[in-house]
């Protein structure tokens, strides 16, 4: 199914989990801040929430230096 990460169209497999595509992406001890359409995500919900076709994803990770 077509999703969007960070603005850029992604193909994923249906009943992935936040956490899931987190991983997937390369995130997995990162401290990031998650956002599916328009709304955060909190962290104890990433296994339990479900990416469905159009969602629009935005992550966010702090960067050092300012």
């Amino acid at each position: 199914m077509q999703i969007q990460v960070n603005g850029q169209p992604r193909q994923v497999t249906a009943a992935v989990t936040l956490q899931q595509l987190l991983l997937d992406l390369g995130y997995q001890n990162a401290l990031v801040a998650v956002a599916v359409n328009k709304r955060c995500v909190h962290r104890g919900d990433l296994a339990a929430t479900t990416v469905e076709a159009g969602d629009q994803i935005e992550i966010l990770a702090p960067m050092a230096g300012g």
